[in-house]
């Protein structure tokens, strides 16, 4: 059976793999793993951090990203930069002065509603998709020059800053893993296909993007999987045929593994 192995176990668990002779190459790091290395007030960013950096690197364990969870990581800084650009952009000082009454009260509008999220539920201060979606609605029912507006503010604080982030990836080395890429391909040992993805959704119906990234380890050489998803550590403990997922004491902590 899979198992979920603690920050604080990791050191005998690697022993234990290599005094079997098996390899430990590298390792999956979760979309939610990436973007706390480079997220400094995500909880967990310094033990992360720690973690991968003395445990991980100093072991000469590689880093790989999948394509999910690179989208998911690229996603969750799509929608920091906008909600960072679009609470300064109705600000008196911004570059912006001339955004229309109707569009400032907009991003008012949705940016109360996060406000209260940050102040009552500890909430990130990031729009989710739902409130950038209405703003952007509001935009673009002003036709032409509300779309030109809306482009506007996504070049002046997006594109380059969403490049930035993906660039960011290389700075931690991590490196993109896929079976077409010559320089990783050899971590295959056998084809991913959606039929095996279902299947680990299926099995107790997790996420199909955690799916996704159980379905990438299970198809290279790669023992382990970083996370701080219990959805992971529950499909994990419930399939005997899934690799391993490695995840912080306090993740952990919260539910039986029993």
């Amino acid at each position: 059976m899979g198992q979920v192995i603690r920050f604080s176990e990791f050191d005998k668990y690697l022993a234990a793999k290599r005094r079997n002779g098996d390899p430990v190459e590298g390792t999956i790091l979760d979309a939610n793993v990436i973007i706390t290395l480079n997220y400094e007030p995500k909880r967990f960013h310094t033990r992360t951090y720690e973690f991968v950096r003395n445990k991980l690197q100093r072991q000469n364990i590689a880093l790989y990203s999948t394509v999910n969870t690179t989208q998911e990581y690229l996603e969750f800084y799509r929608r920091l930069l906008l909600t960072e650009g679009l609470r300064t952009a109705i600000q008196p000082e911004s570059g912006f002065r001339e955004l229309p009454t109707k569009k400032r009260q907009a991003i008012r509008a949705q940016s109360s509603i996060l406000q209260a999220r940050e102040l009552h539920q500890g909430a990130e201060p990031v729009f989710n998709d739902r409130e950038l979606k209405k703003i952007r609605e509001v935009f673009f029912q002003s036709d032409k020059a509300g779309r030109t507006l809306w482009r506007g503010l996504c070049a002046y604080y997006l594109k380059q800053q969403l490049h930035l982030e993906f660039r960011a990836l290389q700075r931690l080395n991590v490196t993109y893993l896929s079976m077409h890429k010559d320089d990783v391909k050899v971590l295959f040992n056998k084809v991913t296909s959606w039929d095996d993805a279902i299947d680990v959704c299926a099995d107790i119906g997790v996420g199909f993007s955690d799916a996704m990234i159980l379905n990438a380890l299970q198809a290279t050489t790669l023992p382990f999987v970083v996370s701080l998803d219990r959805d992971l550590a529950h499909s994990v403990m419930a399939n005997p045929s899934l690799k391993d997922v490695v995840m912080p004491d306090e993740v952990v902590d919260q539910f039986s593994v029993a």
